[in-house]
């Protein structure tokens, strides 16, 4: 039996009672899931798997077709993402990137960890952040895919940008402030390197 925490990327009706769920596990990777009877709802019963929510899962693992879950507690829900449309979107942006780009039995510690900080920024109120462009990166830096020497432009290094930027994202800690005009030359060299890469 394997324990491990999840974030739920897509949720998708498979019968009159169950869904099948996609997940990131920081030590699993990507984990999908069939759950019987997840749509049924009683006093005793709600639908504890939703889109966004952090869960901990047990269940024994296969190595092909659908897992199935022998139990789930929930440890964050970000619900409050669906009062920001902007956030809401970005937040799909992100999910939709992570299922193209993983693997299961892949470990990504630090992809999960950044995508639980951007869920629960974007949870909280409207923002300007790049949440989309700073996952990616976090992506780019776990998998080896960020150049070893780059700059950002005459007076500001872009290393000591990224690496500040990396360290806030996965710990969780305040974000660097940066003018709008950095963080946007960001996320676009961000999507240059994901285009590069075919990510």
């Amino acid at each position: 039996m394997i324990s491990t925490p999840v974030l739920v990327l897509r949720k998708t009706p498979y019968s009159e009672t169950s869904v099948i769920a996609v997940t990131l596990s920081p030590e699993y990777g990507r984990l999908d899931f069939m759950i019987r009877g997840a749509k049924q709802i009683s006093k005793k019963k709600f639908p504890q798997v939703d889109l966004f929510r952090e869960l901990e899962v047990h269940f024994n693992y296969k190595s092909s077709g659908l897992n199935n879950m022998h139990s789930v507690e929930i440890l964050n829900t970000f619900d409050g993402i669906a009062n920001f449309p902007r956030n809401y979107m970005s937040a799909c942006e992100i999910s939709n990137f992570i299922l193209r780009n993983s693997q299961a039995m892949n470990p990504s510690p630090e992809v999960y960890a950044s995508f639980k900080t951007a869920l629960s920024a974007m949870s909280k109120s409207k923002t300007d952040i790049p949440w989309t462009g700073l996952v990616k990166l976090v992506y780019l830096d776990e998998h080896g895919f960020l150049p070893e020497s780059i700059n950002f432009d005459s007076n500001t290094k872009r290393k000591d940008i990224i690496k500040n930027l990396l360290s806030s994202v996965i710990v969780d800690t305040p974000l660097p402030v940066y003018p709008q005009e950095t963080w946007q030359k960001l996320a676009e060299w961000v999507d240059s390197l994901c285009k590069y890469h075919q990510l």
